[in-house]
């Protein structure tokens, strides 16, 4: 399994991966995963060269920007098996990365999975807030990574949630 290079996910952190218009609530689907989720609303929408997925972000609040973002689709393994594999690689590449709370997690669509809470320090030591969304879908894993300014994580977690509990199968 390979996870989304820690330099890209830094920049679209601290500079805020943003769009040039803000985007009403809607639903995003990201078309190399086969799913969708609705955004929050006056967020952006970003599609960077080289990335499958459109990342999801916010004006810097605290001195980074919230953002959601699409870790990958698994086609293999179990829900609890991608859960040790990520967290493992973050432990050993991220800074200060700590797991903080692992628990059940469904959608409105009713697919079921588990979300992982976290926390980590930017090379800044700017301490950051992170949410891992893993959901299973019909014999795959969509993974998904929000993360927020920690000082600030109790008025995005429950946007992050709403966002993942949005998430559909579009296949």
């Amino acid at each position: 399994m390979r996870y989304v290079p820690i330099a890209i996910i830094a920049v679209c952190i601290l500079a805020g991966c943003s769009g040039k218009q803000p985007v009403p609530a809607s639903r995003l689907v990201q078309s190399a995963g086969e799913f969708s989720f609705v955004t929050p609303d006056g967020w952006y929408r970003t599609k960077i060269a080289g990335i499958d997925y459109v990342i999801v972000s916010s004006d810097a609040d605290y001195g980074a920007s919230p953002n959601i973002y699409v870790e990958g689709v698994s086609r293999s393994g179990s829900v609890s098996n991608q859960v040790i594999g990520m967290t493992e690689v973050n432990k050993d590449e991220i800074r200060a990365y700590t797991v903080l709370r692992e628990e059940a997690f469904g959608t409105e669509s009713g697919l079921e999975g588990v979300k992982v809470s976290a926390s980590r320090e930017t090379d800044e030591a700017l301490p950051l807030a992170l949410y891992h969304y893993f959901i299973e879908d019909g014999g795959r894993v969509i993974m998904m990574t929000c993360s927020c300014a920690e000082s600030v994580k109790q008025k995005y977690e429950p946007l992050f949630d709403a966002a993942m509990q949005s998430l559909r199968t579009e296949r």
